[in-house]
């Protein structure tokens, strides 16, 4: 509920419905911060592995990947 809950306080012209659809496909789960966010999409969400010689600079990936997901209260969500 309080996913739900975030969405409406974010969106506030949005109905329950859409606020409901939105979450279901748009929201990613609860982070501790920016970083454990990327962690968690390198990890599941990228869709190639990448070799281990490949380094990512997470902070620098955290601050320009924030430009298409939004956080609140510790929730992350797609825009």
């Amino acid at each position: 509920m309080e996913v739900y809950e975030v969405v409406l306080n974010n969106f506030l012209d949005m109905d329950f419905q859409s606020a409901y659809e939105y979450a279901n496909n748009f929201y990613y789960g609860e982070f501790a911060n920016d970083i454990e966010f990327v962690e968690y999409l390198y990890e599941n969400d990228i869709p190639f592995n990448l070799p281990s010689f490949v380094v990512i600079d997470l902070e620098a990936t955290a601050r320009n990947i924030m430009y298409d997901y939004f956080e609140s209260n510790g929730h992350y969500f797609r825009c």
